[in-house]
């Protein structure tokens, strides 16, 4: 037994038993909200975009890209094309600003490695269908953008998000922008 055999053992001896106390210490528990937060997120399983002002729509589905980020989950993209009650309810022809809008979410959310779906519907109102679209596709989350608007007989969010948030069988995230940070796709990008 040599002095530096002793030293190296005793170094040994106690990087090993700090080593087994780190390991084994138990942390403080997690206060009971955190954990279902954090539960109620990761559960999302499919996820429900709503496009109806580019604008504040493109916010949404990248919010609602990053929200889905490590899950395999899915998205669906909806463009609800309301039709006046004196016109058929029929499907428009060939929109090009509707392309423009799904292609333009759907651009997003592939940037963040999600494969989207996307959906044309039209309805008499858009919340209706929305809500319809959510309880159809058992969605777990619908995440809406929306910018504030001063409409006579309307709430500060709009009859469209006013009545999905009351009606959806689902979470519901809306992302409200101020009107003045709300800009337009520029016609080049659309």
């Amino acid at each position: 037994m040599t002095p530096l055999g002793v030293l190296i053992a005793v170094l040994f001896t106690v990087g090993l038993a700090g080593t087994l106390g780190w390991m084994l210490r138990v942390p403080p528990p997690a206060p009971r909200g955190a954990t279902t937060a954090v539960r109620s997120v990761s559960a999302l399983r499919k996820i429900v975009v709503p496009v109806i002002d580019l604008g504040a729509s493109v916010r949404a589905v990248e919010l609602a890209a990053r929200l889905n980020e490590g899950r395999k989950g899915q998205m669906l993209i909806v463009y609800v094309h309301e039709i006046p009650l004196q016109a058929p309810l029929v499907m428009p022809e060939r929109d090009p600003t509707i392309e423009r809008a799904l292609n333009l979410a759907a651009f997003i959310a592939t940037q963040h490695g999600l494969i989207p779906q996307t959906k044309v519907a039209v309805a008499r109102q858009v919340g209706h269908r929305i809500v319809e679209i959510a309880r159809e596709e058992a969605a777990d989350l619908i995440v809406m953008g929306v910018t504030l608007k001063n409409r006579p007989n309307e709430g500060p969010l709009g009859r469209t998000a006013d009545y999905v948030i009351r009606e959806a069988p689902c979470e519901v995230v809306v992302d409200r922008l101020p009107a003045r940070r709300a800009a337009p796709i520029p016609a080049g990008q659309r």
